[in-house]
């Protein structure tokens, strides 16, 4: 069963001449640094920075926003397939995560449970490289993954990816938490990067 879809970001339709574009709360700190964009799946995406390779070989702090979200009630047994997080948050709810293409199918399959779909109101900065644990270290007291609690004065989820982390958190504090992440990350030679210079699985 899924709930409340006209809140999803893929519900926005073309109309009257009107093109809607979501955009990530980062998206003004990513056209700062330079970002070029692109439209995907209904999102203005940062696909590349200046310098992004060089950073990555530090640690590279990206704008995930774009993916899907959905929150599940109650948790229930997991939902797998490639391309798909599924995060346990309690046993009464979930979070899964996923390429937005991926989102229509999984709302089938997640049919016997309530679904919300959150993409609008998370956020996800993911920090990958070489130096990756380091900055976690400096921003949270977290140290088992995945776990939520508190990131830089934050609520967040905080998701395991390779040798990196995804920060799932509320929107509105984007911007406040990319400056906090890319200003630890600068101090150890990294910096922003583009979804492109991941891969496909948002990982370094």
């Amino acid at each position: 069963m899924s709930t409340l879809e006209f809140m999803s970001v893929a519900a926005a339709a073309d109309a009257g001449g009107f093109h809607p574009l979501a955009k990530s709360s980062l998206e003004r700190r990513a056209r700062e640094a330079g970002a070029t964009f692109e439209e995907r799946d209904g999102w203005l995406v940062p696909v590349s920075l200046p310098g992004e390779q060089e950073h990555l070989a530090h640690v590279g702090v990206a704008d995930l926003s774009h993916l899907a979200k959905l929150e599940v009630r109650p948790a229930g047994e997991p939902v797998e397939g490639e391309g798909v997080v599924w995060y346990r948050i309690s046993p009464k709810r979930a979070l899964v995560l996923c390429a937005p293409a991926l989102a229509s199918s999984l709302r089938e399959r997640l049919a016997d449970r309530l679904v919300l779909d959150v993409t609008g109101a998370l956020a996800i900065i993911a920090v990958a490289g070489p130096e990756a644990d380091t900055v976690l270290r400096r921003i949270t007291h977290l140290h088992t993954f995945p776990s939520g609690g508190e990131v830089a004065h934050v609520n967040a989820h905080v998701l395991r990816r390779g040798s990196g982390y995804w920060l799932v958190f509320a929107h509105e504090l984007g911007h406040y938490l990319w400056e906090v992440v890319v200003d630890r990350a600068g101090a150890l030679g990294g910096g922003p990067v583009g979804v492109d210079a991941l891969g496909q699985d948002g990982q370094a």
